[in-house]
């Protein structure tokens, strides 16, 4: 279900096994054996969508991921963007309108976006498709035992 971003010879795509590599250098994530192996579950599951943006020479130039949940507070299925990055920031709105129609096919009711604090990049981005800051508690919890 490969789909051109509108305006370029950007494709984007559903993200494979092969496209680690590729995905961690965008996040700036260290490899990773165990990060090899969250990734291939994230693949896998029906819950997470993790799409790519690949050029004209086959390089992966973007990404986006959107995680979903059934949600009784918005009353129906709900989505959250968990990251987009590009190499080239003009490719961003368009990796973001994608992400929003996919939920949108999806049945979601509402998309809400994580972003970290520094990424000033993506925060306008968002802002400028009309999204509005809410508020979002977040701590970090240890390690399972």
């Amino acid at each position: 279900m490969a789909r051109l971003l509108p305006g370029t010879a950007v494709r984007v795509r559903r993200g494979r096994r092969r496209d680690r590599a590729a995905v961690e250098a965008l996040l700036a994530v260290p490899d990773g054996d165990r990060l090899e192996r969250v990734f291939r579950r994230i693949l896998a599951d029906l819950g997470t969508d993790v799409y790519v943006a690949e050029d004209e020479r086959g390089e992966i130039v973007g990404m986006v991921s959107v995680l979903y949940a059934r949600s009784l507070a918005c009353g129906g299925l709900a989505a959250l963007l968990d990251g987009a990055r590009t190499r080239r920031p003009a490719l961003l709105p368009g990796l973001l309108a994608f992400a929003e129609e996919r939920a949108r096919k999806r049945g979601c009711r509402r998309l809400a976006a994580w972003v970290d604090a520094g990424d000033a990049e993506l925060r306008a981005a968002l802002l400028a498709r009309g999204y509005h800051a809410g508020e979002l508690l977040v701590t970090r919890l240890g390690e399972a035992s």
